[in-house]
């Protein structure tokens, strides 16, 4: 798991695929949550946004602040829930800490 310093962004990306021929495909409907430690209530729900020119690669930006309800010391779970061609999938997309700010 990987350590994110506070005060910081992260950037995390998807592929969301058509689920009968496993070819990338731009989604219908994308979400992302944010969850802290055992926590079943996200604390942030940040945009995905398709990379130019790419179908189906989305990439989320986190600032990692105490502004968004991060806090030192505690871990994260970033989970994207997408639905491409009427069927609904989720992934864990990224994991981490929250380390102390470095300046």
């Amino acid at each position: 798991m990987n350590s994110v310093p506070l005060g910081r962004t992260i950037i995390l990306d998807c592929v969301t695929c058509n689920p009968s021929t496993g070819a990338a495909a731009t989604a219908s409907s994308i979400s992302v949550n944010v969850f802290e430690d055992a926590n079943d209530t996200a604390i942030l729900t940040p945009t995905a946004t398709e990379r130019t020119s790419q179908t189906g690669d989305y990439r989320t930006s986190i600032a990692v602040t105490t502004a968004n309800g991060f806090e030192v010391g505690k871990s994260y779970n970033v989970v994207v829930t997408a639905t491409v061609s009427g069927v609904s999938s989720k992934a864990v997309i990224g994991t981490f800490t929250v380390g102390p700010p470095v300046y």
